[in-house]
């Protein structure tokens, strides 16, 4: 197996959430799990704040897998290892998770997603626009 994009490390505040993403490949397709190290179970254990999804692709026999932490607590902060293997072999890779103790108004998701909702509308009523010019311009009569 390779591993086309592995997880980055990442920073954040306590009570906030994180995901880290994996990108793998092989043949016959690789499974992908994700751990922290220094324990032996796979996540997401039994743990409720901690989700794993995977999805096929993007490319012919890969695997996109993510790990979500939601509420991060100080006992979070780590290395997180995305492994894959498959018949043929084995291989991971790694990221950390440093978590910053209480919060900061300028970083609160709140305000970024105040920020992405303007964007996406602006974004969105301009599409609309080209949407109808190109509808009212196309010949659908042939």
């Amino acid at each position: 197996p390779v591993i086309s994009m592995p997880p980055q490390d990442v920073q954040n505040f306590t009570g906030n959430d994180v995901i880290f993403g994996c990108e793998v490949s092989a043949y016959p397709m690789p499974h992908l799990e994700w751990k922290k190290k220094g324990n032996k179970m796979f996540l997401p254990g039994d743990d409720a704040h901690i989700s794993v999804q995977a999805r096929g692709g993007p490319q012919k026999y890969g695997v996109t897998g993510w790990l979500q932490i939601q509420g991060l607590k100080k006992s979070d902060e780590g290395v997180y290892i995305c492994h894959t293997k498959n018949k043929h072999g084995a291989t991971y890779a790694s990221a950390r998770l440093k978590v910053i103790d209480g919060s900061s108004p300028a970083f609160t998701a709140g305000s970024r997603s105040a920020s992405y909702s303007v964007e996406y509308g602006d974004y969105y009523d301009h599409s609309d626009d080209e949407d109808e010019e190109e509808y009212e311009s196309g010949d659908y009569e042939n």
